[in-house]
């Protein structure tokens, strides 16, 4: 929305800004102008971006290094680069206290004629807890978009440096001129989720653990070193065939953390013989378990055919790939 009286401090345009405006970019001339809105602007920190060509030049390499993509370099066509700062609360909080919990364990032992003897036995711990946890959570409340928590994953293992936003000299900006998106949650509010979460971190890792958890008694103090950062992010939109795929990158380095890619033909061959593969497991399985009179052996046998077939239809259905740094893990 355009608010009466925010006006470019250069060229003197109307701004578009909103009680949450950090920063608002003149739509003429490109000069940041600082509207801190309802936080303190010295408390505000930016990671300095990679430039357009630079994310143009990374997406290129990523298409000649990946094996798929490669044979199909001259068949895609980048339709659009997008990029934006997005804003994300950073802070550290103590968590302090006790958790008690169970873990079912294997117990072996070998007789005195040789044999080994296996069975399952509770064991009970109690550990103490005392450690400061580093978190960051995204400053926007709307349904998080594709990549942002790929975006903060990568983030929480380069750690790059950042800048307060008061730093980010006026040709430093000329060369991005990139949209940050306003905040919509404040600091006090930040602090309450950071605390929140933090309890929600110590509980997670112990529900991983173990089998049952007795007693959880942990308390978080007041989150310190809390800031906001702004983190940038860039999206290339390109074209194979007749469908549009998309690739996100951390601003930073340049680094590719997510991607959508086109199902070469080879590929969908490999998931039709998935479903195939599963409809044989299920057909075998019933014929052994018929032929054994088993009951439970064909149950397992039609669940897992099933299981198998269902995976690898959908993804025959959907036609494209998701694959995040390090590997395909979701589709």
């Amino acid at each position: 929305m355009e608010a009466v009286g925010f006006k470019c401090e250069r060229c003197g345009a109307p701004l578009g800004v909103s009680p949450e405006t950090i920063v608002s970019i003149c739509p003429y001339c490109g000069f940041p102008n600082h509207i801190s809105g309802n936080l303190r602007t010295e408390n505000i920190y930016i990671v300095p971006t990679k430039d357009k060509n630079a994310i143009a030049k990374g997406f290129w390499k990523r298409v000649e290094r990946d094996f798929d993509l490669k044979r199909m370099k001259e068949e895609i066509e980048i339709v659009d680069i997008e990029g934006h700062y997005a804003p994300y609360w950073v802070g550290s909080v103590h968590v302090e206290g006790d958790v008690e919990y169970m873990v079912r364990e294997e117990e072996c032992h070998t007789d005195s004629e040789g044999e080994t003897h296996c069975h399952t036995v509770e064991r009970h711990y109690h550990d103490y807890v005392d450690e400061v946890l580093s978190l960051i959570g995204s400053a926007r409340r709307q349904i998080k978009s594709f990549g942002v928590d790929d975006i903060i994953v990568h983030y929480s293992r380069a750690r790059p440096k950042g800048m307060k936003l008061l730093e980010l000299d006026e040709d430093q900006w000329g060369k991005i001129k990139l949209e940050i998106l306003n905040t919509e949650i404040d600091e006090t509010q930040a602090k309450v989720i950071m605390r929140e979460d933090a309890i929600d971190v110590i509980r997670d890792r112990y529900s991983a653990k173990a089998d049952r958890i007795e007693r959880f008694d942990i308390q978080a103090d007041e989150p310190e070193s809390v800031r906001l950062i702004l983190l940038p992010m860039w999206t290339v939109y390109y074209r194979f065939e007749n469908s549009i795929f998309y690739t996100v990158f951390a601003g930073w380095d340049g680094k590719d953390v997510l991607s959508t890619e086109p199902m070469p033909t080879w590929r969908r061959a490999q998931y039709l013989a998935g479903t195939v593969l599963g409809t044989l497991v299920g057909a075998l399985g019933v014929a052994y378990g018929g032929a054994n009179g088993s009951a439970v052996i064909s149950l397992i046998a039609i669940l897992l055919g099933a299981g198998v077939s269902g995976y690898f239809g959908s993804l025959v259905l959907e036609g494209q790939r998701i694959e995040r740094t390090g590997g395909i893990l979701g589709r």
